[in-house]
């Protein structure tokens, strides 16, 4: 069985606001770092530094509450959609992301930059038209005019395992030290994102009947070891991130990490089994060629 994934106006609002929250999370860490300053160390006096830094800073909390809700709109997004559809369509967040950082951070982004941004947005834009014509083909065989309800996967695979260790690496080796940060953050978010996933498939869609439904829900997430392994991988994959905001503006460290969607495709390909068609790859390369722009502005 083919799993299905629809864009109606509910869904589309979804994606909206996890982008519009994982944006502005973003950018709110990003000033709070900005102002600590670059990450030297991590042993001694200077972690714990950081770390009372990191849970005492408005910009640093606001930030965290605000990915919170982001990682929450996101668990309730692969419980309905695919893994493959979902994430090149939340790539359209790096073009408010540059936006932003020029506005509000002031940061200089380059022109190569800003063609790198607009390659990422046209790849998603492949990927969303690509979702709409294949709904309306859909809808025309089965003789409707509306699209189907939301159907989550139901195939069944074998759980992937997690093999990221922060900063396990020397810094200096044939990668900088940015783009060795960012290689991290791409391969924990991308576990991640696969563990979740799997385990948001498993628990199924949310109900909204009652708030007792809505409690199970939440129930079922933090008991789900699946999605615990998902969320640690993540968490490793923010604490990279943060360290990055300390070397590297955000309007190029959130779209390097646009790297991750071509191993979650993959992923989503040959690990959760879910169909992905010609348009969703080429609106993947797309994103792909925009990210090795982003390289080259380094």
């Amino acid at each position: 069985m083919t799993p299905t994934s629809t864009l109606n106006p509910k869904t589309l609002t979804l994606l909206a606001l996890i982008v519009m929250t994982q944006v502005l999370g973003d950018i709110w860490l990003s000033r709070g770092m900005k102002l600590f300053g670059p990450i030297t160390s991590y042993q001694g006096p200077a972690l714990l530094a950081l770390l009372a830094y990191l849970f005492t800073s408005p910009w640093i909390v606001l930030g965290v509450a605000t990915l919170a809700c982001s990682l929450l709109l996101y668990l309730v997004a692969v419980s309905r959609l695919d893994l493959s559809l979902v994430l090149p369509l939340l790539a359209s967040s790096y073009l408010l992301n540059a936006c932003l950082a020029w506005l509000i951070l002031g940061e200089h982004v380059s022109a190569l930059r800003w063609v790198a941004t607009l390659l990422i947005a046209l790849g998603v834009y492949v990927v969303f038209q690509s979702e709409r014509q294949r709904q309306k083909q859909q809808s025309q065989a089965l003789g409707i005019s509306s699209a189907p309800p939301l159907v989550a996967s139901t195939r069944k695979s074998n759980r992937p395992r997690p093999n990221s260790w922060l900063l396990a690496f020397p810094l200096g080796l044939s990668l900088s030290k940015v783009w060795l940060g960012i290689l991290l953050v791409v391969l924990a978010d991308s576990c991640g994102d696969l563990l979740v996933t799997q385990g948001m498939k498993r628990i199924g869609p949310l109900a909204l009947n009652s708030p007792r439904a809505v409690l199970g829900f939440i129930s079922r997430i933090l008991r789900h070891p699946w999605i615990l392994g998902g969320i640690s991988c993540q968490a490793i994959a923010f604490v990279c991130f943060i360290s990055l905001l300390s070397w590297a503006d955000i309007s190029l460290v959130r779209p390097a990490t646009a790297l991750g969607y071509g191993v979650s495709l993959l992923g989503a390909r040959f690990i959760l089994r879910e169909h992905i068609t010609p348009e969703r790859w080429l609106g993947s390369s797309i994103i792909g060629l925009g990210v090795f722009l982003i390289a080259l502005d380094v």
